[in-house]
């Protein structure tokens, strides 16, 4: 393996790993700032909406995610893997639009929805858009999670157990991605609970992509 390649696989672990924790490091800043909305029902998005406080710290934490993600594919393209490559800067460019077009409201909160009081409300273009690259950003995470699923199909792994968990992870997040939109047309099963469980194995799955080989980030 030449060094060009040794370089790229680097940047491509670092830039995934950083990613990855940045993605999900907001339910911490949530956590820190004293959850103002209750995680239960409200969906990380809802969190950098425009009416509030803190909703710059919560948009930063995406960019920087999206960013990353977006480098970690453009290296994991050079090293041979086209697919990849394409879902992880997918998945980047839709997680930079989410935090370039944020909700007016916390939609699980209707109460807070701006002319609450009047029953006809028209919302932003950005607030339409959000729904847009939400639905991209989870489409490319499926991808990635079936990426993730063919390499750890082929590793040979000499913990059985381990290489059956390590196999099933992509699946078990596929599910989890789901499972998320049907809380939201179900508000009672709590999104807000399902999201973040969602985020933190998808999260711990890119973690688990960037310890493999770069051999192995070929198709």
């Amino acid at each position: 393996m030449n060094m060009k390649m040794l370089d790229r696989a680097k940047i491509c672990r670092t830039a995934l790993r950083v990613g990855a924790v940045a993605y999900s490091s907001g339910m911490l800043a949530e956590a820190l700032l004293g959850w103002k909305l209750d995680p239960r029902v409200t969906l990380l998005s809802e969190l950098a909406a425009r009416d509030r406080e803190h909703r710059r710290l919560f948009q930063v934490l995406d960019l920087g995610a999206g960013g990353l993600f977006i480098s970690a594919g453009i290296t994991v393209r050079g090293a041979g893997s086209k697919w990849l490559g394409t879902w992880l800067e997918v998945f980047g460019a839709a997680t930079i639009g989410d935090a370039l077009s944020p909700l007016d409201y916390p939609i699980s909160h209707e109460h807070l929805r701006p002319g609450h009081a009047q029953k006809s409300w028209t919302p932003s273009i950005s607030h339409t858009m959000h729904y847009a690259t939400t639905t991209v950003a989870g489409v490319a995470a499926a991808g990635i999670c079936l990426e993730h699923w063919k390499m750890q199909r082929s590793e040979q792994d000499p913990d059985g157990l381990a290489r059956i968990l390590r196999t099933g992870a992509g699946p078990a997040v596929g599910v989890l991605l789901l499972s998320e939109t049907l809380t939201v047309v179900f508000p009672k099963l709590l999104p807000g609970v399902v999201q973040r469980v969602q985020t933190l194995a998808f999260s711990a799955l890119c973690l688990d992509l960037a310890s493999l080989d770069v051999a192995k980030l070929r198709n």
